[in-house]
This record gives structure tokens, C-alpha cells and sequence, in this order.
């Protein structure tokens, strides 16, 4: 699946996804704040750290949520339910990838132990134990964000920043 992120006029991100059943979508943050797109994180967060049923791979998966526009393309005849269906079954992984994605994008200048030891923190409140993630796992996830906020703070308002949607591997 690839995604192009945009800056809008008033701060915030689009990102324009291209998935593999030829649907287009169009995905507005809320974000206005970040040194980094919100949605970015999550792509970049869920790769590197190989959660697959968060925000990403949801809408890979054919979830469809309020900030989701159909730009182009045939969506399933029961795309209400399958949308369904799937946010339920990943219910438990979308909200840890925002718990995750609210680390990450307070540890931009971190290393990647100290970035894990922040994903065990958030992780333990409410979960028995460290978190499965590893520090490579971590620094990966920093360096590429790092990397994205040189890029987004350059980027003109005609300009977009491309991703490409795999995560790295399941982590359970």
C-alpha cells in the first residue's frame, strides 16, 4: 500500500493511500502541533515495531474510520461490515499503536534503549511486563522520524512525502 503525505494550509497532514485493490483513500489528521504528522508516526511506528493490526494495517485491511474519505476505485459490497469487522478484530492493537505512537513522537531525540525502556513504561500500564518491542525494533523507528522531521519541515505546500505500507512482522 503507498502513501503520500501532504501538508494542509492550516497545519495539519493528508495522506493520500493507494491500496493494493485499486481504492484510492484520502485520510485527514487531526494533528496541527507535531513537529511530525500524527498519521506518519503511526505508519512509521507500526512498521518498525511490527504492529499489524493498528491504524495501518486496518485500513489495508479494508477498516474505514471518520477521518477516511473514498477518493477513487470499488469499494467490497460490504464494505460497512468488513469495516467493522476488522476495527474489532484489531480493537486491542489500535489502541496500543496510539499509546505507541504517543511515545514515539515524544522520543524523536532518544536512543533506542531509551525509547524502549518509554515503550515498557507505557506499555506496564496496562499489560504485565515489558513490552514485546526491542531496542533495535526502537531505533529504527526514532532514526526514521528523525528523517522525516528534516523532510517535513522542508516540504513546500506542492510537495509530498511517499511511504510504502509493510510492516517489518507480526510481534506476537
Amino acid at each position: 500500500m503507498d502513501v503520500a503525505f501532504s501538508k494542509r494550509p492550516d497545519g495539519g497532514s493528508l495522506a493520500l493511500i493507494d491500496r493494493e485493490d485499486g481504492v484510492r483513500l484520502r485520510l485527514r489528521s487531526y494533528d496541527r502541533t507535531g513537529e511530525v504528522p500524527h498519521d506518519a508516526v503511526h505508519l512509521i511506528g507500526e512498521r518498525a515495531l511490527g504492529l499489524t493490526g493498528g491504524l495501518w494495517g486496518s485500513l489495508q485491511a479494508g477498516a474505514l474510520f471518520d477521518s477516511v474519505e473514498v477518493v477513487s476505485g470499488r469499494l467490497r459490497h460490504d464494505r460497512r461490515q468488513r469495516s467493522d469487522a476488522v476495527r474489532r478484530e484489531n480493537a486491542a492493537e489500535l489502541r496500543l499503536a496510539e499509546t505507541v505512537v504517543g511515545v514515539l513522537q515524544q522520543s524523536l531525540d532518544r536512543d533506542g534503549a531509551s525509547t524502549k525502556a518509554a515503550l515498557d513504561r507505557a506499555w506496564g500500564i496496562t499489560e504485565a511486563g515489558p513490552s514485546p518491542f526491542t531496542a533495535p525494533q526502537a531505533s529504527v523507528a526514532v532514526q526514521e522520524l528523525r528523517t522525516l522531521r528534516e523532510r517535513w519541515r522542508d516540504l513546500a505546500p506542492d510537495e509530498t512525502i511517499t511511504f510504502t505500507w509493510r510492516p517489518a512482522r507480526r510481534r506476537h
